[in-house]
């Protein structure tokens, strides 16, 4: 889910990498029709500077405009994940995506009006549309996007400009290659087989470096963002009417997934007056204070759900707690990202002598999590397909402890 919480590096670059072709294309649109860069806030910033000391104040006041578009849209974002958060939204950010949708889609509609160049700098009324809200549009769109996916992937990505991306693309190669020198330093590289060898394993071992998935991920957005300038020239050249109509249907797209597939919460569970609890006989009473219980939790039982931020949700936790039971039910979906971001949370508790077991787990989602090696973390005794023996069994791991 694209505009879910992006927990994983997978997810970051997949997000990052899906987005960033937007930016690049919603900006060179733009700048063919109005000749303006709506998201370079650097250069609109010295613009706005340039023209006020030359005292073309007009033309200042439109490059802080700009400026100010782009601001709005990420005060917007803000306002909008934030107030998600505070009333408990399953989803944060399918507002933000929305709104960028219908943003995109009224300047889709503007460019349909007027698919040929204007120019920014005139305010005449000769023009269906002028291009002084074309621009400033686009700008707040662009804003609310790298606001959001800002957000999303914890300040680690951002998509609509490059010039971070670029510099943080020359600071990971540095480290990089320092790192693969220090590997290999001292080894002299003659031609046997030995010293291929060993260059070899390096390279291995170097694609888990975080250093060069940094880069991997970096050099991506590049990529996705200039086929983003690519395809919008393109685009506009041969179907001017309906060239923004692209980045406006994959962003309904993304909004159509996180509606149909949201993410479930993870709450601690009613030791009172569950059902599943009182079925079995159990009261808080028989439970050692040192055993927590939480349940994923969907206001639609009977919907598929994806799987939330399991790391988040572990740092979050009782510090009395030292066995964790965390129950699912059928209708959870797990896949590559959940998993890793389950064993992350399992090995976060592992390293503050904490043990998390798994209840309600079905056939399916068993098959799902061996597929990706989550065994590997979790002992099969702690992966449970009911309540009563998950209980037992952080029972007795609690009494170990």
């Amino acid at each position: 889910m694209l505009s879910a919480h992006a927990y994983t590096f997978r997810m970051k670059s997949r997000l990052a990498i899906s987005l960033s072709w937007i930016a690049g294309y919603t900006n060179v649109i733009t700048f063919i029709i109005c000749g303006v860069v709506i998201s370079h806030v650097t250069g609109n910033a010295t613009h706005f500077g340039e023209l006020t000391a030359e005292l073309h104040f007009r033309q200042a006041g439109y490059f802080g405009y700009l400026i100010g578009t782009f601001f709005l849209g990420a005060v917007a974002s803000a306002v909008m994940t934030e107030g998600a958060e505070r009333r408990g939204f399953t989803s944060r950010y399918l507002l933000p995506i929305a709104v960028e949708a219908l943003a995109l889609t009224v300047l889709a509609i503007w460019v349909s009006w007027q698919a040929a160049p204007l120019n920014a700098f005139t305010w005449e009324s000769g023009h269906r549309v002028s291009p002084v809200w074309i621009t400033g549009v686009a700008s707040f769109a662009m804003g609310l996007q790298n606001a959001t996916i800002t957000k999303i992937s914890g300040a680690v990505v951002r998509t609509t400009h490059l010039t971070g991306i670029v510099t943080d693309l020359g600071l990971e190669g540095v480290q990089f290659l320092l790192w693969y020198r220090d590997k290999t330093r001292g080894r002299k590289w003659s031609t046997n087989s030995t010293s291929w060898s060993r260059r070899g394993r390096a390279l291995r071992v170097s694609a888990r470096h975080p250093s060069l998935q940094r880069i991997a991920l970096l050099a991506s957005i590049v990529g996705s963002f200039l086929f983003g300038v690519v395809a919008g020239t393109i685009a506009f050249r041969f179907f001017p009417a309906y060239a923004l109509l692209a980045p406006v249907l994959f962003l309904l797209w993304i909004v159509f997934i996180d509606w149909t597939k949201p993410i479930a919460a993870v709450s601690e569970l009613d030791l009172m007056s569950d059902p599943e609890l009182a079925q079995y006989g159990l009261v808080k009473s028989l439970l050692p204070p040192e055993l927590g219980i939480c349940r994923l939790s969907y206001h639609r039982t009977d919907k598929l759900h994806h799987a939330p931020n399991f790391h988040a949700w572990a740092q979050r936790l009782p510090h009395a707690w030292r066995v964790v039971i965390l129950c699912v039910t059928p209708q959870t979906h797990f896949d590559r990202e959940s998993t890793e971001s389950l064993k992350i949370a399992v090995r976060f508790l592992h390293d503050h002598g904490r043990r998390l077991v798994l209840a309600g787990v079905s056939p399916a989602q068993f098959k799902v999590l061996e597929s990706f090696d989550l065994l590997n973390h979790l002992e099969a005794q702690d992966v449970s397909p009911d309540l009563e023996f998950a209980i037992a069994r952080g029972m007795s791991l609690g009494r170990e402890r």
